[in-house]
């Protein structure tokens, strides 16, 4: 993507080589994702759908098992209340990017300093492999299914042990210096999630055609409703496209404008799959309500191809944190082009990082998928999405009524972090007794 910014207002000296990592580490997994834009070539269309394939990818498919945890009634009130929390904030963050210019972390660096910056950073990437452990669960539960189905219910091995295969198939392709030599993957792995979501609501239809309401409905679950806050938030995850997308427009000022009507399509794409997944499915929606799709040929296929989309995904998902922690280690001198011991040096630091985030899905284990996705967007969205655009503004901000709106945003970012984190390490201390695993074979 190009780099060229509009001149900031606010000036900070870069005195280290980690100064420059948000021009190329800073870039969320949507950013590299789309095709490449030029700065100021973007109309009002193109901008909204790139906002749409940002934010309607593969955390919706965890709202239905999350309204489980919310009740449906609560469940659709909370989405679209952190929805318009989450809009108010991203177009704080606009504001501010208007002013000063530069991305997520130049902003951090700009109006706090550099320890602000690596704090930022620090949360892109806890986010960023906290995604993909998630991945790794879902993909080690989905083959597990399709290897049941197909092997009448004789599978090779326990569904955790897939994790380290799809790990042995991401490392390679991390070992590509040039992200977009991978965008086929994009490619590949959007038309597969496209194809998964229209099957997810014909399957869901069909259920609740066939069956009609799925058991033990719960209207409002005042116990459990922290977990689904989290997930909520996780699947907001579009949060480092928004820059990006104000920098390609040729009329910024469009953007606030393209912004709220993105996110009521995707507030009502969220309340649509969570709503009719949790009513066709009831007290036994899954983790991902792929997980819940009849066995046959079609529910089989996208099981798999679900499971093929995360895999190429996850390269993507750890771009971020694999340029962040290379340049941190080896700075910018030592070159892979000039050495073999640099280039085999990075690609051994380039593997580490998805084994330490198939470590994690290894440990905590696919009966855990819903508490560890609630985690991820507790700990690492809930910041980028509420408490440093807040921050930001309130720097910069001279309206009175606004800086009122930042201090309220940053405290109620804190504070519903710290109450669902509570909820959610309570989940994990006094786990519920996990139903047993049915096998369902396809013969």
């Amino acid at each position: 993507m190009s780099h060229l910014k509009p001149e900031p207002k606010y000036q900070v000296e870069a005195e280290h080589h980690e100064e420059q990592l948000s021009i190329d580490c800073e870039k969320s997994v949507q950013e590299i994702q789309i095709e490449h834009v030029p700065e100021g070539t973007t109309g009002a269309g193109k901008a909204l759908f790139m906002l749409l394939k940002a934010f309607i990818g593969t955390g919706v498919i965890f709202l239905p098992g999350s309204f489980k945890n919310g009740g449906l009634a609560l469940s659709i009130a909370l989405i679209i209340i952190l929805a318009i929390i989450c809009t108010i904030a991203f177009q704080l963050l606009v504001t501010v990017q208007a002013q000063i210019g530069g991305s997520y972390g130049d902003m951090a660096g700009t109006l706090y300093g550099r320890y602000a910056r690596y704090t930022v950073l620090f949360f892109l990437i806890i986010s960023q492999m906290g995604f993909v452990a998630s991945y790794l669960m879902f993909v080690s539960q989905n083959i597990n299914l399709v290897a049941e189905a197909l092997s009448s219910c004789n599978p090779p091995f326990e569904s955790k042990y897939w994790i380290w295969i799809a790990c042995a198939i991401v490392i390679p392709i991390t070992w590509v210096r040039k992200i977009a030599r991978l965008s086929w993957c994009a490619i590949i792995a959007d038309v597969f999630i496209a194809f998964g979501l229209i099957c997810v609501l014909y399957y869901c239809g069909a259920q609740i055609n066939t069956h009609g309401v799925g058991p033990d409905i719960i209207i409002v679950n005042q116990r459990d409703f922290g977990l689904m806050i989290g997930t909520a938030v996780f699947s907001f995850e579009g949060i480092g496209m928004v820059i990006s997308v104000v920098e390609g427009m040729k009329d910024p000022k469009k953007f606030p404008k393209v912004l709220n009507i993105g996110m009521v399509i995707i507030t009502s794409v969220m309340v649509l799959i969570g709503t009719i997944g949790y009513i066709a499915y009831g007290d036994e929606v899954e983790a991902s309500v792929v997980s819940n799709l009849a066995t046959e040929p079609l529910s089989v296929t996208v099981q798999l191809l679900y499971a093929i989309a995360m895999i190429l995904s996850s390269p993507f998902m750890l771009w971020p944190p694999i340029k962040i922690i290379e340049r941190g280690i080896f700075g910018t001198k030592r070159s892979g082009q000039l050495s073999l011991k640099w280039k085999f040096s990075k690609n051994f630091v380039r593997s580490l990082i998805p084994i330490v985030s198939a470590a994690v899905s290894f440990g905590v284990g696919a009966d855990n998928l819903d508490k560890f996705v609630s985690l991820v967007g507790i700990v690492a969205c809930m910041p980028l999405c509420f408490i440093f655009p807040g921050m930001f503004h309130l720097k910069v901000g001279k309206n009175i009524w606004l800086k009122i709106i930042d201090i309220i945003l940053i405290l109620w970012g804190l504070g519903i972090m710290g109450y669902t984190l509570y909820v959610n390490i309570e989940s994990w201390l006094g786990p519920q007794s996990a139903a047993e695993h049915v096998c369902r074979s396809m013969y």
